[in-house]
């Protein structure tokens, strides 16, 4: 014999099953005429719609070098400060 928690669970589903099949009148009923008999648009390739990436590796080699500049302005600072007088 199924647990409550199954049949609760199954008549959830078969809920939103039955749910999903309703008719919305509210959406449907807002589209005018010209819209229902428009064209569907053209399918493009993702990769013609998206912007492609920056390459990772020039990406890195000039954050590389950047770090690489302000730990080295950082250390001049660091080395004035421990040297001025006082």
């Amino acid at each position: 014999m199924p647990s409550f928690h199954v049949r609760l669970i199954c008549a959830c589903i078969l809920a939103l099953a039955a749910s999903a099949c309703t008719r919305v009148p509210e959406l449907e009923d807002q589209r005018s005429e010209s819209l229902r008999s428009a064209a569907y648009p053209a399918l493009l390739p993702l990769d013609q719609l998206v912007a492609p990436l920056p390459d990772p590796q020039a990406d890195s080699a000039a954050l590389e070098q950047e770090l690489t500049a302000r730990s080295r302005r950082l250390q001049s600072r660091a080395n004035a400060l421990t040297t001025a007088p006082q």
